[in-house]
């Protein structure tokens, strides 16, 4: 493979669990597309068939191979498992896939099926929606991967172009999709495979770029499933969701802080700022000075976060009583604490920000969709909206980072019993990674020690004799009466 050598970096590293990675995008692509063509959220546009389909026969037999769309991630995964060019061409894939289904989220289609006398197609038309037409995601999805693969110079690349050719005349000859909708599942396919091929050849790393699309692709469609149900307790679960989403994308902002994105300076701080830096209101050229200070002074007295994050608040790193663990939390809820950093550290004479290019790059694409966003919604959904992302953001979102930072840093060796690092590393579960240590950040002091390396790389650290912390010891860590030990 030609291009392997031409400096991809940790794009070329193999994916260590694909299967899982199949897993996952199968769980995730499946709900979605249950989703658009059960519940369609908005006026259903009708494609009728144009000039071309009406010479288009509808043809029975290629119904089989209409379905083989359901076999071509199975495919790429067995095929790509040992090999370097998986993740590149998994990530379009993805993000072709996605890119249809968020399209079908907003603008619902609906393809007008032709009679037929065919007992075959006439049963599949029962069972399958005429929902989710345009663009055609089966066709989006392996021409992206051939996109990839032929940039790669990759030998299988010409299977997934046949495979590309295939679902191209048979969505049209088993009636499922008029022509217009191939076209602009081949368009859709082409960009994503453009687009990762330019992120290859800028050095973006892909595993992080990927998990800030899923991040926000899932508070998209939290969204939008909220503002469309419009109940007070889709409310409260989306508030739930999104700050936790939030959160996690902090800790990808985290790993930019390094310059994990890309080595590109100036295209990391524009990328990840456009992902959170911006919306969440904290600019990364901001964070950086302070964070890259916490690396070089952990513990000490010019440690900024302890110069600053606990300011005139009960947390002392020991566990606090039930009464002044309360008030730390409710602190942190009520943006009260956040004030209280945010003086100590003008009072300290700190940096205003700088409005970089990166900044003002991210904030006026920013803008631009947010004059999208008021052009096309009422002012009532416009406040929902903003509601629905600053509310989790500066509430719940900040007593997560908080809970977080808590865990991240003990007192000193041997201030927590038995731990001799000012850095903790916890052995968590599936609830602790979705509200608490999102992208193994539960292995802080590994990234304290290796913090040239991405998060992803951080599990391989973890040698059998470390020693990890039980997050169901979190609580001893925070109350001084709780009886479980770590």
């Amino acid at each position: 493979m030609p291009h392997s050598a031409t400096g991809l970096g940790f794009n070329t590293s193999r994916v260590t669990r694909p299967f899982s990675w199949l897993v996952v995008y199968t769980v995730v692509t499946g709900l979605l597309y249950f989703l658009v063509t059960h519940f369609p959220m908005g006026p259903v546009r009708v494609i009728q068939p144009g000039m071309i389909d009406a010479h288009i026969k509808k043809l029975p037999f290629t119904l089989a191979l209409y379905l083989s769309y359901l076999l071509i991630m199975p495919t790429l995964v067995l095929m790509g498992r040992r090999c370097e060019w998986l993740l590149p061409a998994f990530f379009a894939a993805a993000l072709a896939s996605g890119t249809c289904l968020v399209s079908h989220l907003f603008w619902p289609t609906l393809v007008m099926r032709p009679d037929t006398s065919s007992q075959l197609l006439t049963w599949f038309y029962q069972i399958d929606s005429p929902l989710a037409a345009s663009p055609s995601g089966h066709v989006a999805l392996p021409v992206a991967i051939s996109v990839v693969l032929s940039y790669l110079r990759v030998r299988q690349a010409w299977l997934f172009a046949l495979w590309s050719l295939v679902l191209v005349i048979t969505v049209l000859t088993t009636g499922q999709h008029v022509f217009l909708d191939a076209v602009y599942g081949i368009a859709v396919g082409a960009v994503a495979g453009l687009i990762t091929v330019l992120l290859l050849r800028l050095k973006v790393d892909l595993r992080t770029l990927g998990a800030i699309l899923l991040e926000w692709l899932c508070i998209i469609v939290t969204l939008r499933i909220a503002i469309y149900v419009a109940d007070w307790r889709v409310y409260g679960l989306a508030f739930v969701i999104i700050a936790a989403r939030q959160h996690a994308l902090f800790i990808l902002y985290h790993d930019a802080t390094h310059y994990h994105l890309t080595r590109h300076r100036r295209l990391n701080d524009f990328l990840i700022n456009l992902a959170i830096g911006v919306p969440g209101t904290v600019p990364i050229e901001f964070y950086r000075p302070l964070h890259l200070e916490h690396h070089q002074h952990t513990g000490a007295a010019r440690d900024p976060e302890r110069r600053f994050l606990y300011h005139r608040q009960p947390w002392q790193f020991r566990p606090l009583s039930g009464r002044l663990l309360l008030r730390q939390l409710l602190g942190d809820l009520l943006i009260i604490n956040m004030l209280r950093n945010l003086r100590a550290y003008k009072n300290a004479g700190g940096a205003s920000l700088k409005m970089t290019r990166p900044v003002m790059a991210a904030g006026i694409i920013w803008l631009a969709l947010l004059s999208v966003l008021v052009w096309q919604c009422s002012a009532q959904t416009l406040l929902l909206l903003a509601l629905l992302w600053f509310v989790p953001l500066a509430t719940l979102g900040t007593l997560l980072q908080k809970i977080r930072s808590i865990a991240e840093h003990s007192g000193g060796p041997g201030v927590t019993p038995g731990w001799p690092e000012w850095t903790y590393a916890w052995r968590v579960g599936c609830i602790g990674r979705f509200f608490i240590w999102p992208y193994h950040i539960n292995l802080h002091l590994h990234h304290h020690r290796n913090a040239n390396l991405p998060w992803h790389a951080l599990p391989e650290l973890v040698s059998a004799d470390d020693r990890l912390m039980d997050s169901r010891a979190l609580l001893a860590l925070l109350w001084s009466g709780s009886k479980q030990k770590g």
